[in-house]
C-alpha cells in the first residue's frame, strides 16, 4: 500500500525490459540468494536476488534489499552469457557469476566495481510482524497468471474461503509505485493481512503484481494510467469469466482507488461495488500540490518556507504539464533550475524537494504527467454503484480533505449508496500511529488497523445482508 507518485520520496528509473531465454543460469538456480555488500566508506549492506519464473513461464530475477524491508525491486534488463548473467538496475548493475554452489557477485555503480558473494536462503531476513498470516488457514490460495489486452501475464494469487460456494470477491489495487500483490515494505504485507483476514470473514480476494513488477511481465516504469486501468479491468473480465462469485468488487488504495473508481465508471455491469481506501479526491496537479505542502511541513520548514517553496513547485509541475516531448521538458526544467536563487537551491535542497516528483528521473517518466493531468473526481462522478470511502485522520500523504472530494463528486454524480468514515489516529497505511510522517511507517508492528479491516469486511458482507 505504499505508494510513490503520492511519495515515498525515491523513484527508480526504468528501462526497457529485454526477453530472457528460457535456458540459462536464472532457470537453472532458482531460490533467493544473499550476500553482503561493502561499500567504499565501508558500510556492509545485505544484498539479495531471487531468480524465479514469472507469469508467462520466463526466467526472471529481482533484486531485495532486506535492511529496507525492500523485496521485489525490478530489474531493468537481464542478459545472460554462459555461467554469467548481467542484471540492470539503471544506474547500477550486477554481474552473478555461478561459481560451484554459490554466486559471485560484483556490484557496478559510478565506476565503482565491488564484488561479494551470494548464498542460497531459504528466505530473505524480515521483521516479524504480529498481523502476517500464519497457518491453519480456513481458505485456499490459488496462484494464477491474467492476461492483459496488451499481451502482459500479470501474476495473481486468488484466496477462496473454504465452504463457500459462491463467494463475493474484493480485488485488491495498490497505490502507485512498483508494488508486488502483498504490498510489501518495510516488514509489512497489508494486501496479504487483508485478504487474510477477508477470507476469514468468508470472503474471496484477488490480488496481483503490478505489470513489471514480482511474477508480472511488462515494464512498470514506462506504464501509462492508462495499461494501469486496463490491468485492472482485465482482472475483472478473468473473474467474471469464472461464473463463480456472486458480486465482484475493487478495493483501491491511494492512486489504487482513483482505478478502481475509472474501471467501476467505464465498466457499471461488471464492477459491484468500490471500497476507497485513502483515495485521491481530487485533480492529479492539485493532489500533488497538497502533499508538496505538507511533505515541506514534514521536513521542518516554516510557513515563509512552505510558500518559498511552493512556488517552485508550482512551476516545476507547470513546466511538465506544458511539455509533453521529454527532452524538451528535461532541458526547462533544467533551465528552471540553474535559474533560481542560490538561496532557493540550498532550501530545496535542506527540505528534500528535489526528491520523488520532483526529481529529473519522474519527470522522464509517462506516468508522472499522466497523474498531473488525471482527473480522479470526474471518474468518481460516473460511479453508480456502492461505495464505501475510507480515509485516516493522520494521513500525511492524501490528507482528509481527498475523502471530502470523493463524497462531492458522488453526491454529484447522483450516487447516494454511499458509506463513509474518517478513522481516527491512522495514517496513510492505516496504521495505529502517532505522527501520520512517512518516516514513522517502518517503526510501526501493527500492519492495518483492525478498525479499518472490520469496516471493509462488514461492508462487503453487508451487501449481501441487504440483498436478501
Amino acid at each position: 500500500m505504499r505508494p510513490s507518485f503520492l511519495k515515498p520520496r525515491t523513484v527508480l528509473a526504468g528501462l526497457a525490459l529485454s526477453v530472457m531465454a528460457q535456458g540459462g543460469v536464472l532457470a537453472d538456480h532458482p531460490g533467493r540468494w544473499l550476500g553482503n555488500l561493502t561499500l567504499p566508506n565501508g558500510r556492509t549492506i545485505q544484498t539479495g536476488v531471487e531468480l524465479f519464473r514469472r507469469a508467462d513461464g520466463s526466467a526472471w530475477a529481482s533484486l531485495a534489499s532486506p535492511g529496507r524491508g525492500a523485496v521485489d525491486i525490478p530489474v531493468a534488463s537481464a542478459r545472460e552469457e554462459g555461467n554469467t548473467v548481467l542484471l540492470d538496475f539503471t544506474h547500477a548493475t550486477l554481474q552473478l557469476t555461478w561459481t560451484q554452489d554459490h554466486f559471485h557477485g560484483e556490484w557496478r555503480q559510478g565506476g565503482d566495481k565491488l564484488p561479494f558473494e551470494l548464498r542460497a536462503t531459504a528466505a530473505f531476513p524480515r521483521p516479524l510482524r504480529p498481523q502476517t498470516p500464519k497457518p491453519p488457514f480456513p481458505y485456499e490460495d490459488q496462484p494464477l497468471a491474467i492476461r492483459t489486452p496488451d499481451g502482459i501475464f500479470l501474476g495473481a494469487t486468488l484466496t477462496l474461503p473454504k465452504g463457500s460456494a459462491q463467494p463475493d470477491v474484493v480485488v485488491l489495487i495498490g497505490g502507485s509505485g512498483p508494488g508486488n500483490r502483498d504490498e510489501d515494505g518495510g516488514g509489512h504485507q497489508p494486501f496479504a493481512v487483508l485478504a487474510d483476514q477477508l477470507a476469514r470473514r468468508g470472503l474471496a480476494v484477488l490480488r496481483y503484481d503490478k505489470r513489471g513488477v514480482g511474477r508480472s511481465t511488462g515494464n512498470y516504469y514506462q506504464h501509462t494510467d492508462t495499461q494501469l486501468i486496463s490491468d485492472a479491468a482485465a482482472v475483472v473480465r478473468t473473474l467474471r469469466a469464472r461464473h463463480a462469485f456472486r458480486r465482484i468488487g475493487l478495493l483501491g488504495h491511494s492512486e489504487g482507488s482513483g482505478l478502481a473508481a475509472t474501471v467501476a465508471a467505464a465498466h457499471p455491469d461488471q464492477v459491484d461495488f468500490v471500497i476507497s481506501m485513502a483515495g485521491i479526491g481530487l485533480s492529479g496537479l492539485d493532489s500533488i500540490l497538497v502533499q508538496d505542502r505538507v511533505y515541506a511541513k514534514d521536513q521542518g520548514a516554516s510557513p515563509a518556507e512552505v510558500d518559498q517553496l511552493m512556488g517552485y513547485v508550482r512551476q516545476y509541475y507547470g513546466t511538465i504539464l506544458a511539455q509533453a516531448d521529454v527532452p524538451t521538458r528535461l532541458a526547462a526544467l533544467r533551465a528552471l533550475q540553474k535559474g533560481l536563487s542560490p538561496e532557493l537551491k540550498a532550501l530545496i535542497e535542506k527540505r528534500h524537494m528535489n526528491e520523488g516528483t520532483l526529481s529529473l528521473d519522474a519527470a522522464e517518466e509517462p506516468a508522472l504527467r499522466a497523474s498531473l493531468l488525471s482527473d480522479i473526481p470526474a471518474q468518481w462522478r460516473a460511479v453508480r454503484c456502492p461505495v464505501l470511502a475510507l480515509n485516516g485522520s493522520l494521513d500525511h500523504q492524501v490528507p482528509p480533505e481527498h475523502l471530502q472530494g470523493i463524497l462531492a463528486a458522488l453526491k454529484a454524480g447522483g450516487n447516494a449508496r454511499v458509506e463513509s468514515a474518517l478513522l481516527p489516529s491512522l495514517n496513510h497505511l492505516f496504521q495505529t500511529a502517532k505522527t501520520g510522517r512517512e518516516d514513522e511507517y517502518d517503526s510501526l508492528e501493527e500492519t492495518l488497523a483492525p478498525s479499518a479491516i472490520q469496516r471493509v469486511a462488514d461492508f462487503v458482507v453487508g451487501l449481501g445482508s441487504n440483498s436478501r
